[in-house]
């Protein structure tokens, strides 16, 4: 029965027990306002002129903001439970003070009173319980449950509606305040109960709140700056307070016809009864069945325009026609959309805030911003009818400007809440995502900086080793200081990375270091001269007498390759040739010389190149790949592909062939799009093509988008996102784009249809990998939205959908719900919604796909048949654990394949079948 429900209010499985209450609580509270409402007014128009009104009004708004710093006072003692808690005993015991008042005494100030006290009660009461509603529940639960809240609201107003019109008739006006009492007293008893089941169900989640819940709302000067500092929360409030002011303009209008044909107190308090039994049954109707659905449908943005639309089209008919009837017509759309689609719109605006600001904010505009929109109402029939005595139908032209200063309102609310929920997301990423980048920002950098003068040798060099991994920048000149270091090995490290970034302004200090105590040093100063001046190797040689050998050929190489006199090109490649066919361990440190000074020799070394790109040793190798790409030359471009295989070695062959630069961009496009090259090769080209950062590498990532490897495709399309981050000015295929995006929408539906057909069993270990590949699936869909949509921060909502926080995995999702276009959030919304199940997906796909999947033969061949290795192993994973021999020949098939998991879980999958099936192969 309950689930029964729930799918007729759009709600999901256990949305029902938590908006009960909080539409219970509500209801109690608008009983209360509207029976107050009813009594008020006809007590006040009974006794006085409607003109009399806009005083009552503003002087209102005085009241309201002295009951506010008394709140504020209050709530800075008290949790927000007690504070509501023991704001509804007050409000109780006012009730019973008046009623007896009304009773016994009857003085003529009670009516003003308290007419000035329910509107007073009517700010506080119910916005308390929207702050109570916006603790307990997420963005996502809001935007369902809302509906069924608000619908509380107006089961409220219609019963009090019945029970005014009732009970007046039966006891006189009077005797609404007695009831009136009764249905506070109640309203305290399920805010506990409410809190207790909100901070239970949401636990950690609801930390933030909590503490936040126990520091109360903060002074009014504190909570007016807040308001004033942030576009975001000054569109609210100008919504708000627009809103509060065209509706008691109408109400005002309202009042004044309806006692122009009314005039007796119990018959104007049975006629406001009426009115609001009918409006509320019409707006009851209105919530439950379109609110939710207008908001899914059209967002918050759109549903925004509603209520002042419809109440521009009443003043305007109410200039027509000028009659009861009319006002009532206007009156009543106002309501009806006023306490169903509008306010729990207006409500989730409050949701993209972060906890704390929150409780600060919140009370203040639903309090004193709206009470001042009762100020301006107050003012505004003041001059108008009151001194200029303009009728209450001639009113509706100054009604037609308010309202289109309030539309302005609304559109800037619209687009600030986008703004808002875009960067809820993002505080959540930078909070989430722990960057990493080969480039040191500046801070990083001093830190690092501060590890050089530490007492310890290893913690220098540990610093010397990540500025050396940036070889691109300017070295920090706390590095030259190091030269005169006591550890040796500092003072060689130090200078190594000076001599890398060729900083001659060490000059000095280097011919110093030439006669350094530790041979190491000397070594590496004699190198430093070799590669930066024009010295004779030779003479300092002679001088010193004592340096590594490899490092005297070294120098002896640079010399006599060096263009001038002493230049002998012969000689200097004889040395060479040596210095590179020395093999063996022993003679490592010569042929990484000899690596290290094919970069700045003629070029005229090629073969060398070559022979040391296939050494044994790794660092012989990288610093000939470094040479390579110093030297740009395409012959050596195979043997550069092969290392991009491997691990230890990739980047660098990466860095190399990205300085190739354009010249190389149609053949690494083959490579790329050739089957035959090993895949290892061709998913590390994406990752060269971004280091070039050119239109030419990103058309050919572009014209690759379709690879049939999975992992080869999110490759591809991650080097895209890299690409157009660093490089926006480049132009995007959009139709592509769109197209690859709609194809990897509909393969995840895909999924959804075969995890639901495999997954549901009792062996986990075939769900977990096919959710496994399912992520895989879906951020590559988040990179194309990155692509396709470069405005919005696609990878901050990914990563909040993956939240463990309900509020910040709902804020994720609400924002992409407003900023995808209607086809596209369709689509892709129930793919993420974590309260969508996976039945309910698969039945979704079985629609958008029109192949249902039926049998797990089905689903067992898409992942047969897929170009990636995981989910044919998960497939012949199924087929084992299935015992479906019916598909044995595919596992016959996966026997040779080239991938090791799959072969090996081929074979498992052969021998679970039985001895039938080994015999059936033999």
């Amino acid at each position: 029965m309950v689930r029964w429900v729930e799918r007729g209010l759009n709600l999901r499985p256990g949305d029902l027990g938590r908006g009960a209450l909080l539409c219970s609580c509500l209801f109690l509270i608008i009983t209360s306002y509207v029976v107050g409402k009813v009594a008020g007014d006809a007590l006040f128009l009974a006794h006085f002129n409607a003109r009399e009104l806009a005083y009552a009004d503003i002087c209102s708004a005085f009241v309201v903001a002295l009951v506010i710093g008394a709140y504020v006072r209050f709530g800075r003692k008290l949790s927000v439970v007690k504070l509501l808690v023991t704001s509804m005993l007050f409000f109780a015991s006012n009730c019973a003070l008046f009623w007896v008042l009304s009773y016994t005494y009857r003085p003529a100030w009670l009516y003003p009173v308290f007419y000035v006290w329910v509107k007073t009660f009517g700010v506080l009461a119910p916005a308390q319980v929207w702050t109570l509603a916006n603790y307990v529940l997420t963005t996502r639960e809001a935007k369902r449950v809302f509906g069924l809240i608000g619908g509380g609201a107006i089961s409220g107003w219609i019963f009090a509606g019945f029970f005014s019109r009732t009970i007046a008739k039966v006891f006189g006006t009077e005797s609404l305040l007695a009831g009136m009492a009764f249905f506070l007293l109640l309203c305290a008893v399920l805010i506990v109960l409410i809190w207790r089941s909100g901070v239970v169900r949401l636990g950690g989640d609801q930390e933030e709140a909590a503490h936040a819940a126990q520091a109360g709302p903060g002074s009014l000067g504190e909570s007016l700056r807040l308001v004033f500092a942030s576009p975001y929360l000054r569109a609210i409030a100008g919504v708000i307070c627009l809103s509060n002011l065209v509706t008691n303009l109408t109400m005002w209008q309202f009042r004044a016809i309806a006692q122009q044909v009314l005039v007796h107190k119990d018959a104007l308090a049975v006629f406001f009864g009426e009115f609001n039994l009918y409006a509320g049954v019409a707006s009851l109707a209105f919530q439950l069945l379109l609110t939710s659905r207008l908001l899914r449908r059209f967002g918050i943005g759109k549903a925004l325009f509603v209520l002042p639309l419809a109440v521009m089209a009443g003043s305007i008919g109410l200039l027509a026609v000028g009659t009861l009837a009319a006002v009532v017509a206007l009156k009543g759309t106002d309501q009806v959309l006023r306490y169903s689609v509008d306010k729990s719109t207006a409500e989730l605006l409050y949701l993209p805030l972060p906890s704390r600001l929150k409780i600060q904010v919140k009370w203040f505009i639903d309090t004193v911003i709206w009470r001042a929109g009762d100020t301006l109402a107050g003012l505004t029939v003041l001059v108008f009818a009151t001194w200029l005595h303009l009728s209450a139908v001639t009113l509706s032209w100054v009604v037609l400007g308010w309202i289109t200063c309030w539309l302005v309102a609304v559109f800037g609310a619209r687009r600030e809440y986008v703004l808002s929920l875009k960067d809820s997301v993002s505080r959540h990423r930078l909070e989430l995502e722990q960057l990493s980048t080969p480039v040191l920002d500046r801070e990083t950098s001093d830190v690092l900086a501060a590890s050089l003068t530490a007492s310890n040798p290893g913690d220098i060099l540990y610093a010397l080793g990540v500025f050396e991994a940036e070889r691109h920048r300017a070295v920090h000149p706390v590095i030259r200081s190091l030269l005169q270091h006591p550890a040796a090995e500092v003072r060689q490290k130090a200078l190594a990375i000076l001599s890398s970034s060729a900083d001659k302004a060490i000059l000095p200090e280097v011919e110093q270091l030439v006669r350094d105590p530790d041979l190491s040093v000397r070594t590496e100063a004699l190198l430093f001269l070799s590669r930066h001046t024009m010295v004779d190797p030779l003479t300092r040689i002679q001088e010193v007498g004592d340096f590594a050998d490899y490092s005297v050929r070294s120098a002896m190489v640079a010399y006599l390759a060096r263009p001038g006199e002493a230049q002998n090109l012969p000689a200097a490649r004889h040395l060479l040739e040596a210095m590179v066919n020395e093999a063996g361990e022993e003679n490592r440190l010569t042929r990484l010389e000899a690596a290290r000074l094919l970069a700045i020799l003629p070029d005229s070394f090629d073969p060398l190149l070559a022979t040391l790109l296939a050494d044994q040793d790794t660092e012989v190798v990288r610093e000939a790949i470094r040479s390579a790409g110093t030297l740009r030359k395409r012959r050596v471009l195979p043997d550069l592909l092969d290392r991009l295989t491997d691990a230890s070695l990739s980047a660098d062959a990466q860095e190399a062939l990205a300085k190739f630069g354009d010249v190389i961009v149609g053949a690494l496009g083959d490579e790329l799009s050739d089957t035959s090259v090993p895949v290892g090769v061709r998913r590390a080209i994406p990752g060269v093509l971004v280091k070039m950062g050119s239109t030419a590498a990103a058309r050919v990532l572009m014209e690759n988008l379709l690879q049939s490897d999975t992992q080869l495709r999110f490759h591809v399309i991650s080097a895209l996102n890299k690409l157009h981050r660093q490089h926006p000015e480049i132009d995007r295929d959009i139709q592509l784009l769109e197209t690859v995006l709609l194809a990897e929408i509909l393969g995840h539906y895909r999924s959804y249809q075969v995890l639901h057909m495999l997954g549901s069993g009792e062996d986990r270990h075939l769900s977990e990998a096919l959710r496994e590949s399912m992520n895989q699936e879906l951020e590559r869909i988040f990179r194309l939205l990155g692509l396709l949509y470069p405005h919005v921060d696609a990878h901050s909502a990914y990563l909040g959908l993956q939240s463990k926080s309900a509020s910040v995995h709902d804020n994720a999702l609400e924002f992409l719900d407003n900023v995808l276009k209607a086809q596209l959030r369709e689509l892709l919304v129930p793919l993420l919604d974590g309260r969508v199940t996976v039945a309910e997906r698969a039945s979704r796909a079985d629609r958008l796909i029109r192949i249902a999947m039926d049998r797990p033969e089905q689903a067992i061949m898409v992942l047969m048949t897929s170009e990636d290795s995981w989910l044919r192993s998960c497939g012949a994973y199924a087929i084992g654990t299935l015992g479906i021999r019916s598909l044995e020949e595919q596992l016959n098939q996966c026997l040779d394949h080239p991938d090791a998991l799959l072969r090996e879980t081929a074979r498992a999958a052969k021998l679970r079948l039985g001895p039938e099936s080994r015999s059936a192969k033999a």
